[in-house]
């Protein structure tokens, strides 16, 4: 084995390198590579190997390059080198032995004869210049030396070339945004659309020297497209646009985000009906900017189309979806704004009506007594109910259009579209707490949806059918309730009836011993949804408990249990747990029971 020599093998070709690599390994020696020359050179200073095995052929410094910066390391001392070279012309040869290489093998290597020419050398073996050649080597090296300089320097003069034209042009685009920030910045205050759009399309078509311009974006009614134009004239307004013509329906098939310039448009099925609708046509180059709608809406919001007589470069391309960008946030602002003044001042009606709706509960609470109870909290019901109705759906509908507004991007700005999104928030919640109550107000009163399936926030219910048992009286004033909601998850569809009737069943059971009160707690993932109801009323025998959810398990003879006894509901509570394929069980604790229940939300 040769695991004493070291060999540096420097080959910008990975073939050939795994070839060496198997070959030398094979025979026991330690491989390293270097891709290319300068790395070679570091690696020779680190590693202080052996043997280099040199490819003349390398980009950046050649072989020979290498070679005679290797051979002025005073670290290198003794190093052989030995080149690999495809070239047989003897010039070459002698210029790689003038250069300090100690010999060369020819490429492609012979697999057969290469572990034996390495080991040669290995063995002493130098391959020396004829006596008189050394000079003319040397000359023939110089003139490579010369020619390989040139070559760099024409390569630096044209990156710099590069260099120079690259920096003008980020010089132009950076005046460009320059303009185009200055631009955003006076018409944030403007509020009419009109006056919005030739302000940006009269500075996009003098950045861009553009012949022709247009701006088109849905009309509220989703039936057309209006829009501006702008040619050499001014703007004025554009011709309307169908919603099904073909410029349309392809564009909106479109990924978001794409825009289509040059080749790429003539090439497309939008060029044809562009060029009939008057956007460009075949003498010039047209440029088509599809605009999506923000904030999870579908379709397509509007478009930008461009013409001149020379191609979009990229950067060009860009500056102009910059500006289509900037028209669509500048018109929903706009929008935005008049739509939140109009919803102020609908909200402002809608809660005085819900302040004298309050009053009204107010005083309908003070005139219920003991004795009229039942009648009092039936026409109290269908009275609130039907006041409550009217400003909610107010509400609701005010709600949907400024939510609607509150999440498009950057309009309003960041820090009043965070103190926006929180009132509204708090806006949710009463409608949500409003339109509770309501359905709970009316199917006490008989005049709900209790057998109808909707969509049900489960903690809702929980809360609104607490306090209604307490107001009709089958729930105690005093009775104590610990409520702690942690399920990240509790709309579920199914009847309002089914769940209020299985709370008040589990609160019948849990109120059934001598609790003075009980503890709910809910908690559960995406996929299901889990309430557990504790007392402290005592445990029930183990007999009771084994047949607590038995139906009728009253009509069997059986011999009477000492001490609590499930609830009479707890059967009824079951099977209606079951009906939504949910499942349930009872437990004892220490000081009481611990009933839970467990429902899938798919």
């Amino acid at each position: 084995m040769n695991s004493g020599n070291r060999i540096l093998c420097i080959e910008d070709n990975a073939m050939n390198w795994r070839l060496v690599q198997r070959l030398l390994s094979q025979a026991g020696y330690e491989m390293h590579w270097a891709e290319d020359g300068l790395k070679g050179c570091e690696m020779a200073s680190t590693l202080k190997p052996d043997l280099v095995l040199l490819d003349i052929n390398l980009p950046g410094l050649s072989g020979f390059e290498v070679a005679t910066k290797l051979r002025q390391d005073p670290g290198l001392e003794g190093l052989l080198i030995v080149a690999l070279t495809a070239k047989t012309m003897r010039s070459d040869r002698e210029t790689a032995l003038v250069t300090g290489c100690d010999g060369f093998i020819s490429k492609p290597i012979d697999p057969f004869l290469f572990v034996g020419q390495v080991e040669a050398y290995f063995g002493g073996h130098r391959d020396r210049l004829e006596q008189g050649r050394e000079g003319a080597a040397l000359r023939q090296f110089s003139q490579q030396v010369v020619e390989h300089l040139e070559t760099q320097l024409r390569q630096a003069q044209e990156a710099n070339q590069k260099l120079l034209e690259a920096q003008a042009a980020l010089e132009h685009r950076n005046r460009l945004l320059s303009r185009l920030l200055a631009l955003s910045r006076d018409i944030i205050p403007m509020r009419e659309a009109s006056g919005i759009l030739v302000r940006i399309l009269d500075q996009l078509g003098e950045d861009l020297g553009l012949d022709r311009l247009s701006a088109y974006r849905i009309h509220p009614s989703g039936g057309y497209f209006q829009g501006t134009s702008r040619d050499s004239e001014g703007c004025r307004e554009a011709p309307v646009l169908a919603a099904d013509h073909p410029l349309v329906l392809r564009m909106a098939g479109l990924p978001r985000g794409t825009s289509l310039s040059g080749r790429d448009l003539r090439q497309s099925p939008l060029w044809e009906p562009g060029a009939e609708a008057g956007y460009w046509d075949h003498r010039s180059e047209g440029l088509l900017l599809p605009l999506h709608g923000e904030s999870g809406r579908e379709g397509l919001w509007g478009f930008l189309a461009a013409s001149r007589e020379k191609a979009f470069l990229p950067f060009e391309s860009e500056h102009a979806a910059l500006h289509a960008g900037l028209v669509q946030v500048c018109l929903e602002n706009a929008e935005l704004i008049h739509n939140l003044d109009e919803t102020s001042r609908a909200l402002g009606t809608s809660y005085e009506r819900l302040e004298v709706a309050y009053v009204d509960l107010q005083k309908a609470q003070k005139a219920l007594g003991a004795q009229e109870r039942d009648a009092a909290l039936g026409s109290l019901f269908t009275n609130m109910a039907q006041r409550l109705q009217a400003p909610v759906k107010v509400l609701q509908l005010e709600t949907v259009v400024l939510k609607d507004y509150m999440d498009r991007p950057d309009v309003p700005p960041q820090e009043e579209r965070v103190e926006c999104h929180l009132s509204m928030g708090r806006i949710q919640a009463a409608i949500e707490e409003v339109e509770g109550f309501v359905g709970a107000l009316l199917r006490r009163a008989g005049q709900g949806r209790a057998a109808t399936p909707e969509w049900i926030h489960l903690h809702g219910l929980i809360r609104q059918e607490l306090d209604l048992m307490k107001a009709e009286g089958s729930l105690p004033l005093e009775a104590g309730m610990a409520l702690n909601f942690q399920a990240s998850r509790d709309l579920l569809f199914g009847v309002y009836q089914d769940f209020a009737d299985i709370l008040g069943y589990l609160a019948a059971h849990a109120l059934g011993g001598t609790a003075a009160g009980f503890q709910l707690r809910t908690w559960g993932g995406q996929s299901h949804f889990r309430l557990e109801l504790e007392d402290e009323g005592g445990p029930v025998s183990s007999e009771a408990l084994a047949r607590a959810f038995e139906p009728f398990s009253e009509l069997r003879p059986q011999a009477a249990s000492p001490g609590r006894q499930p609830g009479a509901g707890l059967p009824a509570c079951a099977q209606l747990i079951g009906a939504y394929r949910g499942t349930i069980e009872i437990e004892n604790t220490a000081r009481g029971t611990r009933v839970r229940f467990s429902l899938p939300m798919d």
